[in-house]
């Protein structure tokens, strides 16, 4: 049901109530007073608040995202397994208010994600947003809250319901913050923005994959900062999204992340492709202690002096308004710029990821489509990875599924 349908429906209601309420008998000791001032209200009053009820569905939208699947794994080496998975399932709600409509909020939570509360921002791990943006002149915004690092790259700024499987960086970073941001809206085409954020929900020994290492000590303001530019070319055709960004994750442990997103969309075809380089002074991403064993001791480990390089390719064909196609890939590397122990500088692991999915949009409404996809991942030490005893990962994994976005208003 469309909006204005919606908005006519209740309009509809408002002015019936009323009217129907009069039709109803009346006491004895009442007659002389109607049926709508007798409760206090008139029909004039009814319109009205059908007309406020109206502007406000114009203002704000709710709506559940959804991504469930039947998915079968094939891993390198194991047996194939199948399940029906709901792989993806947030519900969003984000509106605007003010007399100039000058204030914007946006709130969205998953039900995929925990529901306990980070230890560190007091807010549930599971919420994405909780923020709200003031743009008091044309040229200025501020915004407030739990809200997404302002790193580039198109990727990272996709919706999750529609992504089926992330890149290795952009799905492991613990993304959503609490901090503020102002943006400078140059033009309608150009922006620039400064964020500060938090860099992590939690305390360190339960942010990193083995917790804070023996002699390093947490820092005292773990933030963010991030400069990111935004732009658009070619009547928006063409669209770049740039960002550098510097965090204290500790002492004397630093983190460094530069990302170059750029994509190019017409009417029946569209493409990006992201650049991304990652320097950490503590594995925040965790990709690269993860694959290495556990220590000596047994326990996790976080390893130091980590770097990351990434390039995420992406296609889209819109063959018909009812049958699209995209093809994706990745190339990933991970190592250290610094020597870990016995293990010398350099490259430790390899990873490359390739994508094809089919969609099927009955309704030739792109939010309501069924999927094929197709996943072939596959990870490998590199360089001095074997020293850390990283060994290979194979995968494929086919999915059947659907994706539908809900709009309740």
């Amino acid at each position: 049901m469309g909006k204005q349908t919606l908005q006519l429906l209740i309009l509809a209601v408002a002015a019936f109530l009323p009217a129907a309420a009069a039709a109803q008998p009346v006491s004895s000791d009442t007659s002389a007073v109607s049926s709508s001032e007798r409760r206090g209200w008139s029909l004039t009053d009814t319109i009205l608040d059908g007309i406020v009820a109206a502007d406000f569905l114009e203002h704000h939208d709710m709506a559940f995202q959804m991504r469930g699947s039947l998915r079968m794994d094939i891993p390198g080496g194991g047996k194939p397994s199948a399940r029906f998975r709901m792989d993806n399932f947030r519900w969003n709600l984000e509106g605007t208010f003010g007399r100039n409509r000058e204030f914007y909020y946006h709130f969205r939570q998953s039900f995929n994600a925990n529901f306990r509360s980070n230890t560190f921002d007091n807010l549930l791990e599971s919420i994405d947003y909780a923020y709200m943006t003031w743009r008091p002149r044309e040229h200025f915004s501020l915004t407030f809250g739990k809200q997404v690092f302002a790193l580039g790259g198109q990727e990272f700024w996709a919706a999750p319901v529609y992504v089926v499987q992330y890149s290795d960086f952009g799905g492991s970073l613990p993304c959503y913050q609490m901090g503020a941001m102002g943006t400078w809206h140059i033009t309608p085409t150009q922006e620039l923005a400064l964020q500060l954020s938090n860099i992590r929900g939690f305390w360190d020994d339960e942010y990193f994959h083995g917790g804070l290492p023996e002699g390093v000590e947490s820092s005292r303001a773990p933030f963010l900062y991030t400069l990111n530019w935004n732009g658009s070319f070619l009547d928006r055709a063409l669209a770049c999204r740039w960002s550098a960004s510097y965090g204290t994750q500790a002492a004397g442990k630093d983190m460094w992340i530069f990302t170059m997103g750029q994509s190019y969309r017409r009417e029946k075809w569209g493409v990006y492709l992201d650049l991304i380089y990652a320097r950490e002074g503590l594995d925040a991403n965790g990709v690269l202690s993860s694959s290495a064993p556990v220590g000596p001791d047994g326990d996790y480990v976080t390893l130091q002096n980590v770097d990351y390089i990434s390039a995420i390719a992406y296609l889209h064909l819109f063959f018909t308004p009812s049958f699209s196609m995209y093809f994706k890939g990745s190339r990933e590397y991970s190592g250290l710029y610094r020597p870990y122990g016995d293990v010398p500088a350099g490259l430790c692991r390899a990873s490359w990821n390739g994508q094809a999915c089919l969609e099927y949009m009955p309704t030739k409404n792109r939010d309501f489509r069924f999927f094929l996809h197709y996943n072939c991942y596959c990870a490998e030490a590199t360089g001095s990875g074997d020293l850390l005893g990283i060994t290979t990962q194979r995968e494929h994994r086919v999915t059947l599924g659907l994706i539908y976005i809900m709009n309740i208003f």
